[in-house]
């Protein structure tokens, strides 16, 4: 994901320019593709190059670690502090560097970005039942057939003697 931003480059400290993102399908590495990324990012030119801030919403494929139904998770994103340098003051192998022809590939910060707020958990929805500890049954889509009687495991010796 590549933006222009030449014209900020050049322009005085605290000129500010606005991208409107509204795309479909898109990939952020061989394990990280978006369903969609939409919103506004903000760039203001800052001393040593642009500062971007911005709410961003997309949704990636994720599995419920409840009940492992395959679901599409929707994302908020708010990118508050992400800072892109002039050529001049950082490495050339930065991903955080503006090119010298003035674009800059966002790919990574953004693929960092949703990183850091994908869930650990994620949940294909909040009331999620799970699986059956015994057999596996979905409890979302019912109840199962096993045998619910609990037995304090100091005790089960007893039980043969019923």
């Amino acid at each position: 994901m590549r933006f222009n931003v030449s014209h900020l480059v050049k322009a005085p400290i605290g000129a500010r320019d606005v991208v409107h993102l509204d795309q479909d399908t898109v990939t952020l590495g061989d394990d990280l593709v978006l369903h969609y990324l939409r919103g506004d990012v903000r760039f203001t030119r800052t001393e040593n190059g642009l500062l971007a801030e911005g709410q961003l919403e997309t949704a990636l494929d994720a599995d419920c670690a409840r009940c492992l139904a395959f679901f599409a998770l929707p994302l908020s994103l708010q990118i508050d502090d992400l800072t892109f340098t002039l050529p001049q003051v950082t490495a050339k192998d930065s991903p955080y560097r503006i090119m010298d022809n003035g674009w800059i590939n966002a790919t990574a910060a953004l693929r960092e970005q949703i990183l850091l707020n994908d869930p650990i958990q994620p949940l294909c929805r909040p009331d999620c039942r799970g699986l059956c500890a015994e057999c596996g049954q979905d409890l979302n889509d019912g109840v199962c057939d096993c045998d619910k009687q609990e037995i304090d495991p100091r005790l089960a010796v007893l039980r043969d003697l019923l």
